[in-house]
């Protein structure tokens, strides 16, 4: 029997996978993002289909409810920016996917302070100045860069009370507490990548995935997929047997 058909046999009977077909094999796997000093809990629902002799396609498919209840509990009364004389705190946040993109839209306490300067390098905060109810809407895209799944945010829009909005154009407020926050999250989002990792048992796979996005699950359920393909070779089916003979689900060497 050819490789490209007892491959992916071989994947369901190591992983106690569902499998289909014979040419295809689904399994689930839990999975987690480190953020800072925490771990968020998501699904990768993994998907292996044989398309060529010498060559598997791989499908994945990060499924991210749980991240998306959680995210916004622990942003809560948090300053997204903090500086001597400016403070946006995210009040409230809530996100979902739509078809092939992410909606975010959430409440922004904007404060400002006076700021004093105490030496050449070095400010001290003062008083509170004024307080602004802002509400911030925005959506987000998915990237690709090196096999890993990152967020950007493709704008951000900040609405202030109607007889706020003529003294804050005024004085440019909302456009830079805009490029403040935009910053802010690019760099916490950048060093947030997902970058799905397979089991010990399939690690010597390493796919290739060239293509992603975000994708709805359910109604408003945030997910990302991600669509490449494996290189097999001799070797590669060499260590799946290894596998399974460890595991005393095939006979070992003679």
């Amino acid at each position: 029997m050819r490789h490209w058909l007892i491959f992916p046999v071989l994947m369901a009977a190591v992983l106690d996978a569902r499998a289909p077909s014979a040419q295809q094999v689904d399994f689930v796997v839990d999975a987690t993002l480190p953020v800072r000093d925490t771990e968020l809990p998501y699904t990768l629902d993994l998907n292996l289909a044989a398309v060529a002799p010498t060559r598997i396609g791989v499908g994945a498919l990060l499924d991210l409810r749980e991240i998306q209840k959680t995210v916004p509990e622990r942003l809560a009364d948090n300053a997204i920016v903090d500086n001597c004389g400016l403070q946006a705190r995210l009040d409230d946040l809530s996100f979902g996917a739509q078809g092939d993109a992410i909606d975010l839209d959430g409440d922004v306490t904007i404060t400002i302070f006076e700021c004093s300067r105490t030496s050449e390098r070095n400010f001290q905060r003062g008083e509170q100045k004024k307080a602004i109810l802002a509400n911030m809407s925005t959506e987000a895209t998915v990237e690709l860069r090196d096999n890993c799944a990152y967020f950007k945010l493709i704008d951000l829009t900040l609405t202030a009370p109607e007889e706020q909005r003529e003294q804050l154009l005024d004085d440019d407020t909302l456009d830079s507490v805009k490029e403040l926050m935009l910053a802010a999250v690019d760099l916490v989002l950048n060093d947030t990548p997902l970058c799905p990792k397979l089991p010990a048992e399939l690690a010597s796979l390493d796919p290739v995935y060239d293509n992603g996005g975000p994708k709805e699950i359910g109604e408003g359920g945030l997910g990302v997929f991600l669509e490449g393909s494996v290189d097999v070779s001799p070797s590669t089916i060499l260590d799946i047997l290894t596998v399974l003979q460890r595991q005393e689900l095939i006979p070992g060497p003679p």
